[in-house]
Parts: structure tokens; C-alpha cells; sequence
């Protein structure tokens, strides 16, 4: 008996389902702004900042401060953010960074909560830094008073080159490495006791330990679960899928000349 594969009937079903979050989140984004923390904002290799909608599209992000508390009982209204400035930075390290919401209107209204009342108010721009930032990135010489959102917003992000690959489904993130990867990674080696998995080539010697490295076999670089992560000699590594560029180093050099020596 054959039994039908609903599998690509499941893929277009949940493409709507995924298309439909999409458009929601979009005019949410656009028009009232997200509920977030500085977690779900990233920034490029210039410091811009940006948000990956769950259509995989990426979208500069403008950040604010929404619950306004008071000072003297003068609520002083915050500036919004377009780069990962020091008073982000901050907020970040300081466990501070929930107090955040990210936007990406045009008109320069953000939503404000102050005590009972709840409004749109016209916030400037962070001009400790992000003003500065943007006028080096830019190549503007805009002041805080005639900076315009509209502007910035439908220029292109300027960033070396695109530096993340984005997946069209729900979990959708950088893939860069993990802040704590050189600790992942060193214990996958201590595991393996120093040893390539391929060549079985004993390398636990300090002097030899750096030519052992630890590779993705799905070459996702966020997944790094144990059975994912193989220990490798520096050659064996340059012999995987697209990982040539490995020769050039003198570290392989090195290897080599090395191993006719043992």
C-alpha cells in the first residue's frame, strides 16, 4: 500500500502560516512598533542596528525607551537609537536592555507610556553618539534638529558585506558564532583526549594543540550540538566541503612540514 506524502502540502500550509505572522509583524514594526529587548536587535559590522522579521528579511531598527520613569517627577522624554552606541552598550551589559522597544516608523512619533498617560511623542536622536556614528557611516553632516528618520531609513544599510545567512522559518537568526565557542570547542578536543577523529593524529602536546580544530559537519555554525562538532587536524580540516581556503594559512604550512618530522 502507498501511503501520499503530505509533505509538500505541509510546506505551503505553513508557509501561509508564516506569511501571515510576517504581514502582522511588519505594520506592527512599521506603525505601533515591537515589544522587545536589545536581545532580538542586531547590528552590522558598522554598528547599525537591524531586526529579522519572521519572513527572513532584515530591516534597519530604530530603539527607545517606552515606560518613561520619573525624576523629580519630571518625565524627561528618552532619544532613540539607530547604532550600537555606548549608552546601548550600556543598557546591554547592565541587564537593562528589557527596557527597550524597537520601531522603524517614518514620522518620528514613537509610542510613549508616562505614568497613567500613554501617547505618540516626537523623539530625537541620540546625539552621544548615533548621530556621530551616522554622520562618519553616511557621509552626512546632519545635525539632531534636521536629522531625518525617512531618510535613514530608506537608504541601504551600509555594512563591508553581508556577514549572515537567513533561513525563511520562525527561528531565524545570525548565524555567528557562539560567545562562548572557544570554550565549546575546547572541551570537544579534551573530549576526543587531542586526537583527529579522521587521521587519529595525537596532537596533546601544548606546542602541537593548535593545529586541532573543531568543525561544523552541517556547516551551520549555530549548531553546536556534540554530535555536529568534529575534531580535526588542521589538514583533515582543509580537506572538508569548501574549507581549501585552509592551505593558505601558515598554520597549515606549518602541519606539514611538521608531520614528515614524525
Amino acid at each position: 500500500m502507498k501511503i501520499t506524502d503530505f509533505s509538500e502540502l505541509w510546506r505551503a500550509v505553513n508557509k501561509i502560516k508564516i506569511d501571515q505572522v510576517a504581514k502582522t509583524e511588519i505594520r506592527l514594526f512599521e506603525n505601533e512598533g515591537l515589544d522587545t529587548d536589545l536581545s532580538d536587535v542586531f547590528f552590522s559590522t558598522k554598528g547599525e542596528l537591524f531586526t529579522i522579521l519572521k519572513d527572513g528579511t532584515i530591516r534597519k531598527t530604530i530603539v527607545h525607551i517606552c515606560n518613561i520613569k520619573a525624576y523629580n517627577g519630571d518625565y524627561s522624554l528618552p532619544k532613540f537609537h539607530i547604532f550600537e552606541c555606548t549608552t546601548l552598550e550600556s543598557m546591554r551589559k547592565n541587564n537593562r536592555g528589557h527596557r527597550y522597544k524597537k520601531a522603524s516608523r517614518f514620522d518620528g512619533n514613537f509610542w510613549v507610556i508616562r505614568g497613567e498617560n500613554k501617547s505618540y511623542a516626537k523623539l530625537n536622536i541620540c546625539n552621544r553618539d548615533c548621530l556621530g556614528q551616522y554622520k562618519s557611516t553616511y557621509y552626512k553632516n546632519n545635525t539632531v534638529k534636521n536629522f531625518s528618520i525617512k531618510s535613514y531609513m530608506k537608504e541601504p544599510m551600509k555594512h563591508p558585506q553581508p556577514y549572515i545567512t537567513i533561513a525563511n522559518d520562525m527561528s531565524t537568526i545570525p548565524e555567528t558564532y557562539a560567545s562562548n565557542w572557544n570554550k565549546i570547542s575546547a572541551e570537544r578536543k579534551a573530549y576526543h583526549k587531542w586526537v583527529c577523529q579522521e587521521c587519529f593524529i595525537d596532537l596533546n602536546n601544548n606546542s602541537l594543540k593548535k593545529y586541532l580544530h573543531t568543525h561544523h559537519e552541517d556547516a551551520n555554525i549555530i549548531n553546536n550540538t556534540p554530535e555536529n562538532l568534529k575534531v580535526l587536524c588542521i589538514e583533515c580540516h582543509a580537506k572538508q566541503y569548501r574549507h581549501i581556503h585552509i592551505k593558505n594559512s601558515q598554520d597549515y604550512y606549518d602541519f606539514v612540514k611538521l608531520k614528515e618530522r614524525l
